[in-house]
Parts: structure tokens; C-alpha cells; sequence
């Protein structure tokens, strides 16, 4: 089983792609052994999806859901203006729930 990651960066995030891209492969090392649960199971759908949009004031918002076998995690946060903050908080808030099970 191997996590199936969506990553939608509207136009207004585009400039802001790499740093997008390389701040969730971080963040997924550090769920990584969370997600390892599921490996036993190889019926189990992992999906995460997650969206970046550029506000006019140049902060972020931001948006994970995630299905876990079943299980739904959603955070969802506006007016974020570093965009490390954001994603890191996204991702702490879906370790959390997984740490809780």
C-alpha cells in the first residue's frame, strides 16, 4: 500500500510550487510511521489531499483531507503568512489524529 498524495496549488500559489512540494514531502516523512499501519492491509486506501491557495494579502490558505481506510481527517486554516506554518500545522493536526487511534 502505497499513500496516494494529492497536491492542488491554485495559480495564485504557482510561484510558491517548490517550496509547496518540498514541504510536504517533509512532512510526510514525519507521518510516514504512522501510515505504516496500514501496510498490512493490502485493501486499504490511503488518500491525501491537500490544496494551497494564495490569498490577496499574501498569506495562505490551506486545506488536508484525508482518508485513512475509512477514517476522515480534515483541517482546513486561512490566513497563514508563512507558508512553512501552514503546512507543518496541517500535517502536526493529522499526526495527532492518528497518534490518538
Amino acid at each position: 500500500m502505497q499513500p496516494q498524495l494529492i497536491l492542488q496549488i491554485d495559480s495564485s500559489a504557482e510561484y510558491d510550487r517548490e517550496v509547496i512540494e518540498r514541504l510536504v514531502s517533509e512532512s510526510m516523512n514525519k507521518v510516514d510511521s504512522y501510515l505504516r499501519k496500514y501496510e498490512n492491509k493490502p485493501d486499504a486506501t490511503v488518500r491525501i489531499e491537500i490544496t494551497i491557495k494564495k490569498n490577496s494579502d499574501d498569506s495562505f490558505y490551506g486545506k488536508l483531507h484525508a482518508n485513512l481506510d475509512g477514517e476522515l481527517i480534515m483541517f482546513e486554516r486561512e490566513k497563514f503568512f508563512k507558508l512553512d506554518d501552514l503546512i507543518h500545522h496541517a500535517f502536526q493536526h493529522m499526526k495527532e489524529q492518528l497518534a490518538s487511534k
